[in-house]
């Protein structure tokens, strides 16, 4: 072969091998990474144990947490000082095939109460994803939904989802405002949330890793979902199809956090609820509500 030609041979050798060793670096060396490296005055906690990500998830936090912390205004992280909750992050996972269902959007003076009733008669416990309303009658649900035993979180103040996801700023006094509520009308500081769209949708598609990020570091737990009724549907979902999509969507799992809602115009949530307990049942499910404790599904990075 002539010179050039080897030197071709060498470059494209070269090049192989550089290859070569970053695939190995970013298997083996991601597996060992702790987000400890990233903490901040002892206050973002190690995400790797955080829900299900995978070498390119956890390596694309890291390149973005190291690209804001060196170039953005972090100001936001001296906002609302009391916005803090004590976390260690260690789950646990319920030992029998368990259904977390969650409601998002309470409370309704209408849909929310048929709701607990129906959980009452079943005697399940579950999850509520509230929004804010200082009515009488709303507050009395706040406290209905924490005096028979279901857990209360955070879902968004406004609901406006062009304006929370605007900024990490304007998500932060979102956040802040109805937690605040929670608190004073029950006595309870929430301390689980989940994000209005799921923690990764078209509003927030810019800064959601950084939400996300500020959010855990505050020592607060979000739960998405892994099974949806279908009841969230802008046009009209049947009662039925409720009922199907829950018993299609549960069929193969051991644990399920169930994406219901319990807001304005949800009366076919409170028709199909009935039933989808009975068919949760059949599967041998058995019935609890979330915690901090409990591992969250968390869509992906």
């Amino acid at each position: 072969m002539s010179v050039r030609q080897w030197k071709r041979v060498i470059t494209i050798t070269v090049i192989i091998i550089i290859i070569l060793f970053s695939i190995l670096a970013l298997v083996f060396g991601l597996k060992s990474c702790h987000y400890s490296n990233l903490e901040d005055d002892g206050k973002l906690i190690n995400l790797d144990k955080y829900g299900t990500m995978d070498a390119e998830e956890l390596s694309g936090l890291f390149d973005y947490m190291g690209s804001i912390n060196s170039e953005s205004d972090l100001s936001y992280k001296e906002l609302y000082p009391n916005l803090y909750v004590n976390n260690t992050f260690d789950f646990v996972r319920a030992e029998s095939k368990t259904c977390y269902i969650t409601f998002d959007d309470a409370p309704d003076a209408s849909v929310t109460p048929q709701i607990l009733d129906i959980l009452s008669a079943n005697n399940i416990k579950a999850t509520f994803f509230v929004v804010y309303d200082d009515s009488p009658e709303a507050e009395a649900i706040y406290r209905r939904i924490v005096n028979e035993g279901h857990t209360i979180g955070v879902h968004s103040a406004s609901h406006n989802f062009e304006y929370v996801y605007s900024s990490v700023e304007a998500y932060l006094e979102d956040f802040e405002k109805m937690s605040t509520h929670i608190e004073n009308t029950t006595g309870v500081k929430p301390d689980i949330f989940r994000f209005i769209g799921g923690s990764i949708n078209k509003y927030n598609v810019d800064n959601y890793r950084e939400i996300i990020s500020e959010m855990v570091r505050r020592g607060y737990v979000y739960y998405d979902w892994n099974v949806s009724s279908g009841d969230e549907a802008v046009s009209y979902v049947s009662s039925d199809e409720i009922i199907k999509n829950v018993e299609k969507g549960t069929a193969d799992k051991n644990q399920v956090i169930l994406l219901m809602h319990a807001g304005d115009g949800n009366n076919a949530t409170v028709t199909a609820l009935p039933e989808v307990i009975k068919t949760l049942k059949n599967q041998g499910y058995d019935f609890a509500s979330l915690n901090s404790t409990i591992t969250p599904y968390c869509f992906g990075y």
